[in-house]
């Protein structure tokens, strides 16, 4: 008799390790397939780009934050309350001082009472730059230059020109380049015909250098310039 008990308790347990291995690869999921990103042609028309400008150091640090500068400089009051002064009301005293056995008020419109003024209220006039050195902001956007060349993104060509403000014009000079995947294009110029034509085209923006920042040079994936501009650049480079 204990044999056969002992032959039925090792059955039971067999049977149980297969339920478990059976439960354990029904869980096991197989792994996905990671989607793939479309690799982008680096731009290239046989222009040597200058190494002072184009091959600096990348620092991570000062394009952060040079671009939360940027964005707190560009940040607006949007917010007010009203003081006591200025809060609809009666200014009339609510009772008199002295003899009624409640706390002395001068005015119902002062902050205590339900409908008075705020106090320390937030205002328009509130600033909320921020600062960062000049020497952070200039290693920053060289930073963001060489990122951009790095990736094969920079464009350096003359042939865009306006006579006048068209957008059907501008789009067609930008297909002649070849931007093929490129979804946000920088055009850096200061004619203005160029800037009209470029309002109506989404995802394309026409900036001057001297307006450039370090958060659309962040943003772009092609950015275009002229011969003259990268002349300039190395002149700020030294």
């Amino acid at each position: 008799m204990p044999s056969t008990t002992a032959k039925k308790s090792t059955t039971a347990k067999k049977v149980n390790t297969k339920t478990s291995t059976t439960k354990a690869k029904k869980v096991v999921d197989k792994p996905k397939k990671a989607l793939k990103t479309p690799e982008l042609k680096p731009l290239n028309n046989g222009v040597k780009l200058p190494k002072n400008v184009f091959e600096a150091k990348i620092n991570n640090q000062a394009m952060f934050d040079t671009v939360m500068m940027e964005r707190a400089s560009r940040r607006q009051g949007t917010h007010r309350v009203k003081s006591r002064a200025e809060v609809s009301g009666t200014g009339k005293k609510p009772w008199k001082q002295k003899g009624t056995g409640r706390a002395r008020q001068g005015s119902l419109r002062s902050p205590q009472f339900v409908g008075g003024g705020r106090a320390f209220g937030p205002k328009p006039e509130r600033n909320y730059c921020l600062k960062v050195n000049k020497k952070l902001r200039k290693l920053a956007f060289f930073s963001a230059l060489s990122l951009l060349a790095k990736e094969g993104s920079v464009l350096v060509d003359d042939s865009i020109k306006m006579k006048e403000p068209k957008t059907k014009e501008l789009l067609k000079q930008i297909k002649n380049l070849n931007l093929e995947g490129r979804k946000r294009i920088v055009i850096v110029t200061s004619d203005e015909n160029i800037y009209l034509s470029a309002n109506n085209i989404p995802n394309v923006a026409a900036i001057k250098l001297s307006s450039l920042t370090v958060e659309a040079l962040l943003w772009t994936d092609a950015l275009i310039l002229t011969s003259e501009d990268v002349k300039k650049l190395e002149g700020m480079a030294k």
